[in-house]
């Protein structure tokens, strides 16, 4: 009988030890508590998870948009210097009275300065009568762009506007896929008496070697360049169909007399799956472990929840203030002398911020500051400190024993933030920074001697950067 009184108590026990029982057995305060401390993880947790899928999600769209300006800048410069040669042709091929210069000679000595352009033509009344180099484009001599029902549209459309035009993607008679400049010669200023076109032909593969557009795959993006004709249609250029992207960012190129647009857009999501789905797992765990605990861990909760909420943190950028900034520099020193471990204090200062507020006016100031708040998240360690030490400073406290990696990492900073920064209403502007570094104990043993030198150091990096004008 005692037996079994003991092994009754053993379940009992076991009972306990899992939570199966204990809940019941809290007092009604407990029970509320308990319940009241589960709404508000769930209910935190799921704000975490929202936050950070936005934070992800806009963190990659400021990447997509800075990319995006990148590459069809280049792609812009690259078409322009192309079909440059179409106005040099015209200067020098045509006498005042009208006469058409050798143009077999001027188009050998001129086509290798522009290796992206396969063939250049002489088109009188829209009829090609001349092409250099003449092999491997014999088909094209004879071709009347009039009366061509693919190209007669735009060949009017050139003619008309008397100014250079840019047609394509076509399939070239000549074999290949490309695009035509056409520049329509006129006789008289008043652009009455046409004479013809002098048309470059570049080759979609031309354009597209010029431009190394692995970086975008490399950071998992998807891109597509295509043009807009009339009825607003997207004909493919190269990459991906418009259509196929995901909410893509968008640029638009400034491409004589047409348009045409470069996209990017990721290859999965904006939102990072991967983090959102350990997030939610995480978070989902987590609450049910805590509905087996006491309200000791309840109050425990509570304390830590008011400790966080006092942190001192900027109110704009979200960064750690001045003062937070320096304390953790302290304790980090103090650890630093009995441990061994190494410091490194990153000195960060916006050059001709007040540029900004002067030109765009203080809001779009504050935008910046966020901007560089955003990017220094982004690019240091999950222990790494960042604060906002002034108005237009920042400073970043690195942790650890790897000091090799310290001026990497201050030069990964000083690249992240030399970059165009999107301030919205159409105002983008190109932010840069110097950015100065202190070691402990090598440059100082104390948080002023620390700061102090790496705000040398900044300076000297400042002075550097006037001096080779960037």
């Amino acid at each position: 009988m005692g037996n079994e009184e003991i092994s009754v108590e053993q379940k009992n026990e076991n009972k306990n030890i899992f939570g199966i029982s204990y809940f019941s057995r809290l007092s009604k305060r407990g029970k509320t508590l308990v319940i009241i401390v589960i709404s508000l993880l769930i209910l935190v947790f799921g704000a975490v998870v929202v936050r950070e899928a936005s934070v992800s999600a806009n963190a990659r769209m400021l990447e997509a948009q800075n990319l995006v300006i990148l590459f069809g800048s280049e792609i812009e410069r690259d078409c322009t210097r192309m079909f440059q040669l179409n106005g040099i042709m015209e200067s020098l091929l045509f006498t005042d009275d009208g006469a058409v210069a050798d143009f077999q000679r001027l188009a050998k000595n001129l086509l290798p300065e522009y290796p992206a352009v396969s063939c250049v033509q002489l088109a009188p009344d829209g009829i090609v009568s001349e092409v250099y180099p003449l092999e491997g484009n014999e088909a094209v001599l004879g071709h009347n762009l009039f009366m061509d029902e693919a190209r007669s549209h735009e060949a009017l459309a050139t003619r008309n506007s008397g100014v250079l035009t840019i047609g394509g993607p076509y399939a070239l008679k000549q074999g290949g896929e490309g695009f035509i400049g056409r520049l329509p010669v006129f006789l008289d200023s008043e652009k009455t008496d046409f004479w013809g076109f002098i048309n470059a032909v570049v080759l979609v593969s031309n354009i597209i070697d010029t431009i190394d557009f692995s970086m975008l795959s490399n950071h998992g993006y998807e891109f597509s360049i295509y043009r807009i004709d009339d009825t607003e249609e997207k004909l493919l250029i190269y990459g991906t169909e418009y259509d196929n992207l995901k909410n893509p960012v968008r640029y638009e190129l400034d491409i004589p007399n047409t348009r045409w647009e470069f996209a990017i857009a990721p290859k999965d999501s904006w939102f990072d799956i991967r983090m959102l789905v350990v997030l939610i797992v995480m978070s989902i765990l987590l609450v049910l472990a805590l509905t087996f605990l006491s309200v000791l861990v309840v109050q425990q909760y509570s304390s830590n929840h008011k400790l966080a909420r006092l942190a001192e943190i900027d109110q704009l950028t979200g960064l750690f203030s001045r003062q937070t900034a320096v304390q953790t520099l302290e304790r980090a020193i103090e650890n630093a002398s009995q441990t061994g471990l190494h410091i490194a204090v990153c000195f960060i200062d916006m050059n001709n911020f007040k540029d900004i507020n002067d030109t765009y006016g203080h809001t779009k100031g504050d935008i910046a500051l966020k901007w560089v708040a955003a990017q220094l998240n982004k690019v240091v360690r999950q222990d790494d400190v960042v604060a906002r030490f002034g108005g237009d400073e920042f400073i970043v406290i690195f942790k650890g024993q790897y000091t090799d990696n310290y001026i990497s990492m201050a030069e990964r900073i000083k690249r992240v933030l030399n970059a165009p920064a999107d301030l919205g209403n159409n105002v983008i502007i190109k932010i840069s920074a110097a950015v100065g570094v202190a070691f402990y104990p090598d440059n100082g043993n104390t948080v002023e001697s620390l700061v102090q030198y790496a705000d040398d150091a900044m300076y000297k990096d400042k002075a550097m950067m006037k001096t080779i004008g960037r």
